[in-house]
């Protein structure tokens, strides 16, 4: 699946764009698409509170609220490719910064054809990325909704279960038909053992309460802790400079 924000104000833009964007994910992939369409700021803001986690996103700036809007979509946590809709007549300094981060831009108005090229250009630029991993430290995984590209940074935990490896992200989860076994032999250090079917990422660590079987993790999210695997636990994070030792109770 692969999901996209798109903000214009003009109607027929963003029909324009919509039929592209779908247009282009037929052609260079097997994903599904689910591309959410707004046509004012307040609708996006609501959005970035309950919606899913974004693969890409296309800003309109028309206007200094755009700007603090595109800032507010970043501050929000989404680390989405970017491609922003600009008009002509503002000045790229004011929105191609560090803190936007955007990656492609296309300036409005503009022909269909322009658009055609520069949004099919930016998906295909995502896509290769999904599609190869950039170094080691990811894991490809394929299942019926494509091939993506996880960063280990990403996982805050893996499970194992139905037959099949659950990783769990912030706010999405990936799984692939494999054993537990196996995801480990690929894990870089950092990754913890709590339970049979369970590996947390202690990146993401915010306390063990062993009274309650439990480990935390950041964003509320909770992981089982069997015990058999709190003494290595245990040892594993005392190891740690002592980080962990007042949160282990």
């Amino acid at each position: 699946m692969t999901y996209v924000l798109l903000y214009d104000r003009d109607k027929r833009e963003q029909e324009l764009i919509r039929v592209k964007i779908g247009d282009s994910v037929a052609r260079l992939s097997d994903d599904s698409l689910k591309c959410s369409c707004f046509g004012a700021a307040e609708q996006v803001d609501g959005f970035l509170v309950k919606g899913p986690p974004l693969d890409l996103t296309m800003l309109e700036v028309c206007e200094d609220g755009d700007i603090d809007l595109i800032r507010r979509v970043r501050a929000a946590g989404v680390q989405a490719d970017m491609m922003l809709l600009a008009d002509s007549r503002i000045s790229p300094m004011r929105y191609m910064t560090p803190d936007i981060r955007a990656c492609s831009l296309l300036l409005k108005p503009f022909r269909k054809e322009d658009m055609e090229t520069v949004v099919h250009e930016f998906m295909s630029a995502f896509y290769r990325k999904k599609e190869t991993p950039s170094d080691e430290n990811s894991i490809v995984i394929e299942n019926r909704d494509g091939r993506t590209v996880v960063p280990f940074s990403q996982i805050y935990y893996i499970e194992a279960r139905e037959k099949k490896v659950f990783f769990r992200l912030r706010d999405r989860e990936y799984s692939k038909y494999d054993t537990l076994d196996s995801i480990k032999n690929q894990l870089p250090a950092g990754f913890v053992q709590s339970h049979r079917s369970f590996v947390f990422n202690t990146a993401y660590l915010d306390r063990i309460k062993l009274s309650e079987n439990s480990v935390y993790l950041e964003n509320g999210i909770i992981v089982p802790l069997s015990r058999s695997f709190k003494a290595p636990i245990k040892e594993y994070l005392s190891g740690l400079s002592g980080k962990w030792d007042n949160d282990i109770k």
